[in-house]
């Protein structure tokens, strides 16, 4: 039973979009419950009293109980309600492959794609000054990021999702990432064919909702980054 599960978030945060996709596609009800982070809704005293005592998204409420943090809210989701196995498997070995890369991403692909963009798209939105030389830093580590993820993690195409032949959370976690990245001009796909598979075979399994979660990432993005074209209706 969903008892008045609500989820909290903002389209523009990455694991907020992951967290949509997951309970659309499994067909978990939901109360939708979305947060204007550019009005800085998720920082006000009531927020964080009655949601996310951090003051952040994505966040759920049941009733009395809240639960922050993507990673624990997956793994919650997935203990609770009937979701295909594959997305959080209980054999341990499959388990502990998935766990490992959401333990990873924190300091890796989330960290290269985060840093990146907030000093390239957002900071001249906040007024300062985006310095050449960081960006250039910034853009060889995000680089360095996605050729490991290629590389390493893909095993150059060999293997389809990032712990073996089916999806899971780790996939779905990792593509909402790395889309960000096309809001500040690059295009994470780009001379990497097996990355680009792999996030169109993460869209195509997870659409109509994936394309519908990603409608600002995709209305953002610049022309010369192709996208799908997907009807907004707001």
């Amino acid at each position: 039973m969903s008892r008045g599960l609500k989820l909290y978030y903002d389209f523009m945060s990455q694991p907020s979009r992951a967290l949509y996709i997951f309970l659309s596609i499994n067909k978990v009800p939901f109360e939708r419950c979305p947060v204007a982070l550019s009005k800085l809704e998720h920082k006000t005293p009531d927020y964080k009293k009655k949601v996310n005592r951090y003051g952040k998204v994505p966040c759920i409420v049941q009733q009395e109980f809240r639960l922050a943090e993507s990673v624990a809210i997956f793994r919650y989701l997935c203990r609770e309600h009937r979701v295909s196995p594959f997305w959080y498997p209980e054999d341990t070995v499959r388990q502990a492959r998935i766990d490992e890369y959401l333990s990873w991403q924190h300091l890796n692909i989330r960290a290269d794609v985060s840093l990146y963009f907030f000093h390239v798209w957002l900071n001249p939105l906040l007024g300062k000054e985006v310095d050449a030389d960081k960006t250039d830093r910034l853009l060889q580590r995000l680089e360095k990021g996605l050729n490991y993820f290629e590389r390493a993690l893909l095993r150059n195409g060999n293997q389809p999702f990032l712990t073996g032949d089916s999806i899971s959370i780790a996939d779905l976690s990792a593509a909402c990432e790395i889309e960000q990245a096309k809001i500040a001009g690059y295009d994470p796909c780009s001379g990497r064919p097996h990355l680009n598979a792999w996030l169109n075979a993460v869209r195509d399994f997870t659409n109509p909702y994936y394309d519908e979660a990603h409608k600002y990432v995709y209305r953002l993005t610049p022309k010369h980054i192709s996208t799908p074209a997907v009807l907004d209706e707001d």
